[in-house]
């Protein structure tokens, strides 16, 4: 079954996790791992000074070395997490395609049938 031909019963399943393109991931969580861990090294440095009652800038040079290296290793941890997810994703396709009939398409449902009436609490 190549990518075009999709089993009509769960074609709907496909137009919904179809990205279209798009990147869904906001800059916050595209940034999130490279800048925590690369920021990582100034933090224990200055925590361990302050334990240590030393000033707080003190062997700041090595966490000034370390923190492109911790950026990096946060954007390889980035890019090992999406593959993982992409994979993960392929795998509930491939599963949804080759058993459409556990896939059945919900009815649709306006949103004002599920609005129950509503009644005050009075005693």
């Amino acid at each position: 079954m190549s990518t075009t031909e999709v089993d009509p019963r769960v074609e709907w399943c496909m137009k919904i996790m179809d990205q279209e393109g798009m990147d869904m991931e906001s800059e916050v969580m595209y940034l999130s791992a490279p800048v925590t861990l690369g920021a990582t090294p100034a933090a224990t440095i200055a925590i361990s000074n302050f334990v240590y009652r030393l000033p707080i800038k003190t062997n700041m040079g090595a966490a000034i070395l370390a923190t492109p290296i911790a950026f990096g290793c946060g954007l390889l941890v980035k890019r090992w997490r999406e593959n993982i997810n992409r994979e993960n994703m392929a795998t509930m396709k491939h599963y949804i395609l080759t058993h459409p009939e556990r896939f059945p398409e919900p009815k649709r449902t306006k949103y004002i049938d599920l609005i129950e009436p509503w009644n005050a609490g009075r005693l």
